[in-house]
């Protein structure tokens, strides 16, 4: 991780010192012979005043801001919750700073003297593990300021698990703007990108797949929801990533940096359009106050579709070859007890013992698509047993009908008894006298060779019409 964040703070530092040289003189210096160029620091001074908002009173400040997300997961089903870690760069115009540099300077805020910046803060529920700035502002022509601020948080996410492990669902964070601020997304020009979010795909936790992202600007009251306006709002289709998470740790060798393909996957920016708004905000812009109950607030919108590659290896083709195993009882002879018996109890016993390996879901108050599959091949296992236990009792009920009737010949008495060979597996076949019938054991035989049939053809059914209705949705919960 520490990595990561040394390669995007030498990304940043290379495009702050990349300008040219401009009327601020550079300090130059020697050392071992070789003369290198300090860049020019920016000292704020003694009376800047950096709590009090630049710009005009009574006048929104505008912000604009760009996020990096350098870590996305991973996203906890049971705790409804998932890790972020990002990188905000939001810059604003100060023109209480010198605007007439033709270079971007570094602020040196060393003598705990700093410059005005937003104040930031997220979503109520959300939980703030790390919160700080990455480098000091920097100052451009113009007097605009950029600043880089680090956050990693844990926020809530309500999931709805319905048609888990084929669900989608729509997970975002919140940031408020307190003090008079307009904040709007904007790309930044110190990412090659032209999104303003722009997302490491090489760290994003594989568990879901990216399939767009939603950023809206839009004003908050904290006392009426009523006030919600949205000024501006955007989509960016990620699609196609695959590619990035199979890059892993290459894309952060110093060796593959500079290649097209790393390039893109660490800062992947998709395809962004801005959408028109849909009404006039200027009425609820012109109520965002100072005291921050009033104020403007950015969100991104993940929408992600869950990867089904794990469950299809751990769940689903076990458990489908265990019930088809199941199948195997009604090719044996209805005589081998210990077969078939012990067959049906092991296929139902690996099926409890593969529903336990089922990820446990939170307290719901409903079946998740996943558990009516674990459910549905227990009974078709269980199903298989009982129908040897029908065939088996219908089989000594056989056992059980009068022997051969006997026949008087000459005052001699010979004995017919029952006999069945292999071709009698169908019940179709039976060597018996006549006027003596062995029902039970017909039906049991015909049983047996009905659900060679039976059983597969309503367990392919139950598949296409599980995987049917649960995969053809294409709603975000």
């Amino acid at each position: 991780m520490a990595c990561q964040w040394r390669f995007i703070i030498w990304l940043f530092y290379i495009s702050q010192v990349s300008a040219d040289s401009g009327s601020i003189s550079n300090v130059t210096g020697e050392s071992n012979g070789t003369t290198f160029v300090e860049e020019t620091i920016f000292t704020v001074p003694d009376d800047y005043d950096d709590t009090t908002k630049p710009g005009s009173p009574g006048v929104l400040l505008d912000v604009n801001c760009t996020a990096y997300i350098s870590k996305l997961g991973p996203f906890s089903d049971k705790d409804m919750e998932f890790y972020i870690s990002f990188v905000l760069l939001c810059g604003w115009k100060d023109e209480r700073l010198p605007g007439s540099y033709n270079q971007r300077v570094m602020v040196d805020e060393s003598k705990k003297k700093k410059i005005w910046r937003p104040n930031i803060w997220p979503m109520v529920h959300a939980k703030i593990l790390k919160r700080e700035d990455l480098l000091y502002p920097v100052l451009h022509p113009g007097s605009v300021v950029y600043l880089m601020q680090r956050f990693d948080f844990e926020v809530p996410c309500l999931m709805q698990l319905y048609t888990y492990p084929h669900d989608r669902q729509i997970c975002s964070f919140i940031l408020g703007f307190v003090g008079g601020i307009k904040v709007r997304w904007e790309p930044s020009p110190y990412f090659q990108s032209d999104s303003p979010i722009i997302i490491s795909m090489p760290n994003v936790r594989p568990v879901f797949q990216i399939d767009k992202v939603d950023f809206n600007s839009f004003t908050l009251n904290v006392q009426s929801y009523g006030d919600t306006c949205i000024y501006q709002s955007g989509s960016c289709d990620y699609s196609g990533y695959a590619d990035c998470i199979k890059m892993g740790i290459k894309c952060f060798k110093a060796e593959n940096l500079n290649t097209t393909a790393c390039l893109n996957c660490l800062q992947m920016g998709g395809k962004c359009k801005q959408q028109n708004p849909s009404q006039d905000c200027s009425p609820y812009l012109n109520k965002v106050n100072l005291v921050g109950d009033f104020h403007t607030t950015l969100e991104v919108r993940f929408a992600l579709s869950r990867s089904l590659s794990y469950q299809i290896l751990h769940t689903y083709v076990p458990s489908f070859f265990v019930v088809a195993i199941s199948w195997v009882s009604f090719w044996l002879d209805p005589a081998s007890v210990p077969a078939r018996t012990g067959l049906g109890v092991t296929t139902v016993l690996t099926m409890v013992t593969l529903s336990t390996k089922v990820r446990p879901a939170p307290e719901l108050n409903y079946i998740r698509a996943i558990d009516v599959w674990v459910i549905s091949c227990k009974i078709f296992v269980v199903l298989a047993l009982l129908e040897y236990a029908f065939v088996n009792y219908a089989t000594r009920q056989t056992s059980k009908a009068p022997k051969s009737q006997q026949r008087t010949e000459d005052d001699g008495e010979v004995e017919k008894s029952f006999v069945a060979n292999e071709d009698s597996l169908d019940g179709t076949s039976l060597q018996q006298l006549p006027g003596i019938t062995f029902t039970g054991y017909q039906m049991a035989k015909k049983l047996d060779y009905v659900s060679r049939f039976v059983f597969p053809a309503a367990y392919i059914a139950f598949v296409a019409t599980y995987f049917g209705v649960f995969t053809s949705s294409d709603r975000y919960q």
